[in-house]
């Protein structure tokens, strides 16, 4: 029986309550727990986690539905979401996307990116996500007009989601030193992550700088690398070799690095023993890269060949932290996405043939990205942690993949909220 049917499952759930039977992974529980057991929430916090409920308040049985820590998305691009509700239209190639959307930038008013950032931040809500970090590509040193609006919204959605922001500008804008020095200043002010692209090509003589501007200002780093199939272009290398140099390893991610995905296997071992020693972490966006690797840039379309995904089960194997998360939504990039973590778990359990992709690999897109974002709560389901949980009716990788939207419940600050998906004809006035 459905354990969140209408008659078992209260619109307005009690102070004090069990989760009992409940499902939980094992990154998500505390050692020495069993897969399924039970949680007590008292007010807005996890009282307890044990085998089996207590007498001492109302129990709810889950009959094994897997329960989760909300939602956290690594990688995600707010200020360029919904731009297919703008007029603009998918691209086939990544760089004819990058260009379609700086000649859109223009154009770009503070309603419109309030409308479009924050229809994707409803959604990401109404999907279970606690956190999540947002690039704003970065078209002016001070901060563009995107950055304002991301740093304004980040302050009205404090309590509900929390915003990491992360600068994105190409690695070659550090040749000219003031500039570099005021785009990191601007970052250290607003509580920003210092991002930047390194592009097959890119003059990489120029990452020291980056490494030296974030010591200065005390600044994260996070590299889009290496998303293209080229190997010989392939620089996730340099990055983790100046990381363990700088012992800037733990505040350092580097998202993509589709490119090793077709090195030879000696290479590609190498490299991962690099970032492994490094102490970097990685993430993998299935969904963007999907769609955009192995494109026929023109022409008659051709079924792509190479998966353009980071060997995620090699980099785990050697102890690098891995994360998955959405990447872009709806825009020239990618013309799909809602901003789902589970979606992207979903067809990275396909795509990258995870076994066990929720008992194995939930911590990807909940505690692995939580520390990657350093936000307060690890995600892990123990006595005194945040009651911000994701249900689900399945029991198991098979039924929660296979209905991933279907039936979830969200609890937060220990309280049952039902939020409504936004329908996407409330952006039909942005067309252009």
């Amino acid at each position: 029986m459905n354990p969140f049917a209408a008659d078992r499952w209260p619109a307005e759930l009690p102070p004090r309550y069990w989760l009992a039977d409940a499902t939980v992974p094992a990154a998500l529980r505390p050692a020495g727990l069993p897969a399924r057991l039970a949680l007590r929430v008292d007010g807005e916090r996890i009282g307890a986690v044990q085998p089996h409920a207590g007498d001492d308040a109302p129990v709810f049985a889950l009959d094994g539905a897997t329960v989760l820590s909300a939602f956290v998305d690594a990688h995600t691009h707010l200020d360029k979401g919904d731009l297919l509700a703008a007029g603009l239209a998918p691209e086939r190639e990544l760089f004819a996307a990058v260009e379609r959307v700086r000649a859109d930038y223009a154009r770009w008013s503070e309603a419109e990116l309030r409308a479009r950032i924050g229809f994707g931040l409803r959604c990401a809500f109404a999907h279970g996500t606690r956190a999540l970090n947002s690039y704003c590509d970065w078209s002016e040193p001070a901060g563009p007009l995107a950055w304002r609006v991301l740093q304004a919204l980040r302050r009205e959605w404090a309590g509900r989601i929390e915003l990491t922001l992360t600068s994105l500008l190409a690695i070659d804008e550090l040749a000219d030193a003031a500039r570099g020095e005021t785009v990191a200043r601007a970052l250290a002010a607003g509580g920003g992550v210092f991002g930047l692209f390194v592009y097959p090509g890119a003059p990489v003589e120029l990452l020291p700088r980056a490494f030296d501007l974030a010591e200065r200002f005390d600044l994260r780093l996070d590299f889009h690398v290496d998303e293209h199939l080229h190997p010989p272009a392939a620089n996730l290398g340099a990055i983790a070799r100046l990381a363990r140099a700088r012992g800037w390893g733990s505040r350092t991610v580097c998202g993509h690095a589709c490119v090793l995905c077709v090195l030879p296997e000696s290479e590609r071992d190498a490299l991962l023993d690099e970032v492994a020693a490094s102490g970097m972490a990685l993430v993998t966006l299935p969904l963007t890269n999907l769609y955009l690797q192995d494109s026929t840039a023109s022409g008659p379309r051709r079924t792509p060949r190479r998966r353009g995904l980071l060997p995620v089960h090699e980099a785990r194997a050697r102890g690098v932290a891995v994360a998955i998360a959405s990447d872009n939504h709806r825009d020239p990039f990618f013309p799909g996405g809602d901003l789902d973590p589970l979606q992207a778990l979903a067809l990275g359990a396909l795509a990258l043939q995870l076994d066990a992709p929720v008992e194995d690999w939930a911590d990807t897109i909940t505690a692995t990205p939580a520390r990657l974002l350093h936000v307060d709560w690890d995600g892990v389901l123990r006595a005194g942690a945040p009651a911000d949980l994701v249900l689900h009716p399945g029991r198991c990788s098979a039924e929660v993949l296979s209905r991933s939207g279907h039936g979830r419940q969200l609890i937060r600050a220990g309280r049952r909220v039902q939020p409504v998906l936004p329908d996407p004809r409330e952006l039909d006035n942005l067309r252009h």
